[in-house]
């Protein structure tokens, strides 16, 4: 069996893509909503790979879930990722990506973590 995932994960993109799935919590079905495609399509990025015009997308919001995987506890990441934000005008990570990309969410994090409090 580990040659099989060897194998379906070696294609362009497929690692990352589970990578985002696992760190979110994503079912495939929410995974596809979260790209705007279908489970269907889903399947078929992990057999044939994230197909070019859309491995930007998978990149970036991979480096996203990395870098949430590394300022929070991992177990609180999907629970993080679908609360309603203040700092994303109440909408939550998952439906911030889906509409806007990653750029805002990455905005967001920033402006949280680099606050400095004045003395």
């Amino acid at each position: 069996m580990p040659d099989l995932y060897a194998r379906v994960y070696a294609k362009r993109g497929a690692r990352s893509l589970a990578r985002i799935a696992a760190i979110f919590g994503l079912s495939k079905t929410e995974t596809g909503k979260l790209f705007g495609i279908s489970r269907q399509a889903i399947d078929e990025w992990y057999a044939k790979g994230v197909p070019i015009g859309r491995l930007g997308d998978v990149e970036r919001t991979s480096d996203l879930a990395e870098a949430l995987h590394r300022q929070f506890k991992p177990e609180r990441v999907p629970q993080i990722a679908r609360a309603c934000l203040p700092g994303l005008e109440g909408r939550s990570i998952l439906a911030t990506i889906r509409e806007c990309g990653t750029v805002v969410v990455f905005d967001m994090l920033d402006r949280a973590f680099s606050y400095i409090p004045q003395t």
